[in-house]
């Protein structure tokens, strides 16, 4: 019988479906449990030491389930063979030996389990999780011998989204948990002790934001924290600047007031009729979308208007357009992450158009397919699939694929810029008749693969930001937002 506490909690988030790796395993107590109390049929032990293999081994042989667990010497996951393994246990390591693992076993993107729980630098490991596509899930304290710990069900989710320092240091409890307030009033008073340092050797900035999350946690603690719409802007401005939209966009606080409290948030890549009618039943008041509600200007009033529908029914509207597409990890970031998951392609990425000499962000992305011999066929058919089965159409060009240039919805427009960038092929959405002409006559290959499919992501991606930044606030991706052309 398991009566460690930390390995229990751990035990609670193991999906079950296969088999599960525990790193580190020691005396093998937690793969014993998991197989004996059949939450999973197999296990492996990991661990890099010949002691507690040997330890393990006698723990697994005491239990006669020598046929179902396995020991294996491995130095984290590098001698693990990934074959089966639904789930990754690595628990009782700091945080830094946790990143260290998790980066050198890519194949833990493939959607695999991991529980996570880490003795020492959580904020360090939170971040990291999170700004290299790591999605924690779920986050749970949990005390044994006098100690409150945290453990984290993670998955790959793929998209990279930098989160506050309060999200780093505090997670994502739950605080109508009792054990959950101890956790926080731990990191609390952690950083009470911070502040002071900082108070001490007189860091006027530093301790202006320390002081900050100081009072922001204590508001969490007591009950009177509340969030505000204006909140939620902040946040977003801080991923996708509004500063940075086009001149002909309309993103930004478009419905409603940022006194207003939060009670439930809804993302979206549109908002219509239905996404209203699906904020409604789940008690959001607040839309968070790609596209913006208003796009021109409302010269009659109408309940057939989204926006007027949203204002009568008490419902604030956020919309961040270009600003979300041109962001450092924003949707074409997205796009390149994905293509680097789907082609081989080398490290190389600048922005199409540049928001500035040198920056990260900018309009589009350009990126290097180190693929030899790909058409123009097998890459279309590659495409639709990455983008969720959607139809693509494309024009074969007259170059080797190798420098692919990428924008999100529909950039036409730009193809200029892609012959400016030499690039061999193109991948957007809603080309019209002159510019597939056009890119035909450069001899580019373009990939129309539809306005929707290109940013469809944004609304998850817009669902993982905010809920670093609003735990105990219930936000959700809408499921009503979906391709409404059909084609046959």
């Amino acid at each position: 019988m398991l009566n460690n506490k930390r390995l229990l909690k751990c035990a609670s988030m193991v999906s079950g479906k296969g088999t599960v790796c525990d790193v580190g395993t020691d005396h093998a107590y937690l793969p014993v449990y998991l197989v004996e109390e059949k939450i999973c049929e197999r296990a492996i032990a990991g661990d890099i030491a010949d002691g507690p293999l040997e330890a393990a081994a006698a723990t697994i042989n005491r239990a006669g389930l020598g046929e179902k667990i396995t020991v294996v010497k491995s130095d984290g996951l590098k001698e693990i063979d990934p074959e089966g393994i639904t789930d990754v246990v690595i628990a009782g390591m700091g945080g830094e030996t946790i990143i260290a693992i998790i980066e050198a076993a890519k194949w833990l993107e493939n959607g695999v389990n991991l529980i996570l729980q880490p003795m020492t630098k959580e904020p360090l490991l939170r971040k990291w999780l999170c700004e290299n596509g790591y999605g924690i899930i779920k986050e749970e304290a949990v005390t044994d011998n006098d100690h409150v710990y945290t453990v984290m069900k993670v998955i790959f989710d793929g998209y990279r989204v930098t989160v506050s320092d309060l999200f780093a240091d505090t997670g994502m409890h739950d605080l109508s948990n009792p054990e959950a307030v101890e956790y926080t009033k731990k990191q609390y008073r952690r950083l009470l002790n911070v502040s002071e340092g900082l108070s001490r050797s007189g860091k006027t900035a530093d301790i202006a934001a320390a002081e900050k999350e100081c009072n922001v946690i204590a508001s969490k603690l007591n009950g009177t924290f509340r969030l505000t719409v204006g909140d939620v802007y902040d946040v977003i401005n801080a991923a996708a600047p509004f500063c940075t939209q086009d001149d002909w966009d309309n993103s930004g606080l478009l419905v409603g007031d940022r006194e207003t409290e939060v009670t439930g948030i809804l993302t979206s890549l549109d908002i219509t009729h239905e996404t209203i009618g699906e904020a409604i039943a789940k008690k959001a008041n607040l839309i968070v979308s790609h596209h913006p509600v208003i796009f021109k200007p409302l010269k009659h009033l109408s309940m057939s208007d989204p926006a007027v529908r949203l204002a009568a029914n008490g419902i604030s509207a956020i919309c961040v357009h270009t600003p979300l597409d041109k962001a450092v990890h924003g949707i074409n970031d997205m796009i390149a992450d994905m293509m680097s998951r789907e082609f081989k392609t080398s490290e190389f990425r600048i922005p199409m158009i540049p928001e500035s000499p040198d920056s990260a962000d900018g309009d589009g992305r350009i990126i290097e397919i180190t693929e030899e011999g790909l058409s123009a066929e097998e890459m279309a058919r590659r495409l639709g699939k990455m983008f969720g089965g959607g139809p693509v159409r494309f024009a074969p060009g007259m170059r080797k694929i190798r420098r692919v240039a990428i924008c999100s919805g529909s950039g036409g427009s730009l193809l200029s810029f892609v012959s400016k960038n030499n690039c061999d092929a193109y991948i957007t959405g809603d080309v019209k008749h002159d510019v597939w002409l056009s890119a035909v006559s450069e001899g580019i290959t373009l990939f129309d693969c539809g306005h929707f499919y290109t940013e469809r992501m944004s609304a998850e991606y817009l669902a993982k930001l905010l809920k670093t930044a609003a735990p105990g606030i219930k936000v959700e991706t809408s499921a009503t937002c979906t391709d409404v052309v059909r084609c046959i």
